[in-house]
């Protein structure tokens, strides 16, 4: 995830070719802490599955399924002082701030009907079994659709919150087929002499999801080992 500029959900204008500045090179981490939902106000992920370095490469896809490929991330008073300020207060990121849900969901572009039924459902279906502890998995459940697994707590206090995200690329989980050596291979699985690639251009690590620092170490430990047959 990615955070949306404060114009226009981060859509350029006619004539526009880029928008220096726009999307912040930030990972939105404190999701888990409230609830992602779409512009028709509906949930579509599991915010608490696991923690953030699991789930934020496969839910950037997820959120790229929606409508205008954007969702927003919802936190009320009592969850917004756990974010963190270099990624929440950071300059140019989009806040949408309201005393109500409805005109939460009005000022953001999100279903006032859509929101408010879907934060109706999550409180009611909050089990109250677990204690809430965001430095564990700690079994705090909404059951409800789809579930939250962990650090499931009520939207209920003013003033409401809306950061408006969309699907960043960090690398490709696409490329070149190599050896241990990083050592590009034929269809064949031979060695191409001379031809090596580690990092972003290496394929066949990763599908679907990845851990967050995993593509760091991998082009470490590969360019490390094509450099030292190259």
């Amino acid at each position: 995830m990615v955070h949306l500029p404060q114009r226009g959900l981060g859509r350029l204008a006619p004539g526009e070719r880029e928008q220096p500045g726009a999307y912040q090179p930030a990972h939105p981490r404190g999701y888990p802490l409230g609830i992602v939902v779409n512009s028709d106000g509906k949930r579509f992920v599991d915010e608490g599955a696991d923690y953030r370095n699991y789930t934020y490469a496969k839910y950037g896809r997820d959120i790229l399924a929606q409508p205008g490929s954007a969702a927003f991330q919802i936190f009320d008073a009592s969850s917004r002082p756990m974010l963190r300020a270099e990624e929440y207060d950071m300059p140019g990121v989009s806040v949408v701030t309201a005393p109500t849900l409805a005109e939460l969901a009005q000022k953001a572009g999100i279903s006032p009907e859509g929101l408010e039924e879907t934060v109706h459902n999550f409180n009611a279906s909050i089990t109250g079994s677990s204690p809430f502890d965001p430095n564990v998995k700690d079994g705090r459940r909404a059951d409800t659709q789809p579930p939250k697994s962990n650090w499931a707590r009520s939207i209920a206090t003013g003033p409401f919150y809306a950061f408006p995200v969309t699907c960043g690329i960090t690398f490709t989980f696409g490329g070149l087929k190599t050896d241990t050596w990083g050592r590009v291979l034929t269809e064949d699985a031979e060695p191409l002499e001379g031809l090596y690639a580690c990092g972003e251009a290496l394929g066949g690590l990763f599908s679907g999801n990845y851990p967050g620092g995993s593509g760091l170490a991998a082009g470490a430990v590969f360019g490390r080992r094509a450099g030292s047959i190259a």
